[in-house]
């Protein structure tokens, strides 16, 4: 069943009532529908996590750790001002009156891709999704439930490009150029550069530079963990390199994909019809302007 925009929305305004800082949860064991089929429900401990292998489809996040967060440089901060995330419950933007709605210019609002690393975050609809590695010859795919989408990370020796957007240079992506290593037995590691700037690096609106670095460090914990951490360099936002985000997936059962779209002309027509009527949308009209 092809899940609709109209449900990414209300899913998005759910999720968003929780501290975007921290979405931390406890250690919990996932249901046994979360288990692939054929392997018996995790014991304590579980099994060893095989050598460099990722295979397959895994749901997460299953808790997130965003941050901590270091100081912006004052170009940083001006286009982070420009940019307007659905506010957390109980807070209001500047100006915005008790009770009224706040405005959003979230480039998802319009199903603009979500982009690296912020796809990792799989907010749609359930606020889980299903990430799937598969193995080439030269090369790693990752296929994404949302939006089915997939990226390409070369494992084939060659060098990321030194710069975008430049003459003799390639343009920058949402998704960006990727090469990718295991790093010992368990730890696969990507690097990403090249980065479109329209997109965000998480929920909350942090931009980037089409000169940032991204790294995601996969750590293969067990027969049915993985650990995947975002580091961020990109010194013309941020004062210094960090932890963007930590987050764990777990093996999926059925391995099987939900249909999970944002449909742009169905996204247009709520920004028209519902998002505009109501003011939710405003921001988005200033981020245009700028």
């Amino acid at each position: 069943m092809r899940n609709s925009l109209a449900a990414v929305v209300v899913a998005l305004l759910v999720l968003l009532t929780l501290s975007p800082a921290v979405k931390a949860q406890g250690p919990r064991k996932p249901p046994p529908g979360f288990i692939a089929a054929g392997i018996p429900e995790m014991p304590t401990p579980p099994g060893p996590a095989p050598k460099h292998d990722l295979t397959g489809a895994w749901v997460g996040p299953i808790k997130i750790v965003m941050g901590p967060y270091p100081e912006m440089t004052d170009a940083g901060k001006a286009v982070m001002s420009h940019n307007h995330p659905v506010p957390e419950a109980g807070q209001r933007q500047p100006g915005q009156p008790e009770g009224g709605v706040s405005a959003s210019n979230d480039p998802f609002m319009i199903c603009d891709p979500l982009g690296v690393p912020r796809d990792l975050l799989n907010h749609a609809i359930s606020m889980r999704g299903a990430i799937e590695f598969q193995p080439l010859s030269n090369r790693m795919l990752m296929l994404f439930e949302q939006q089915r989408i997939w990226r390409e990370i070369w494992m084939d020796g060659r060098q990321l490009p030194a710069k975008v957007d430049a003459a003799g240079a390639p343009d920058s992506r949402f998704y960006g150029y990727s090469v990718g290593h295991w790093d010992g037995d368990t730890a696969f590691v990507i690097d990403t550069v090249g980065l479109d700037p329209r997109s965000w690096l998480d929920e909350r609106g942090h931009p980037h530079t089409k000169d940032a670095k991204i790294q995601e460090r996969w750590v293969r914990l067990d027969q049915y963990n993985v650990q995947a951490t975002v580091t961020v360099d990109d010194p013309k936002f941020y004062t210094k390199p960090f932890q963007l985000m930590q987050t764990n997936y777990y093996w999926m059962k059925d391995q099987n994909f939900e249909e999970t779209l944002c449909i742009p002309s169905e996204g247009i027509e709520y920004r028209d019809k519902l998002a505009s009527p109501s003011g939710w949308s405003d921001g988005a009209k200033e981020g245009a302007a700028k």
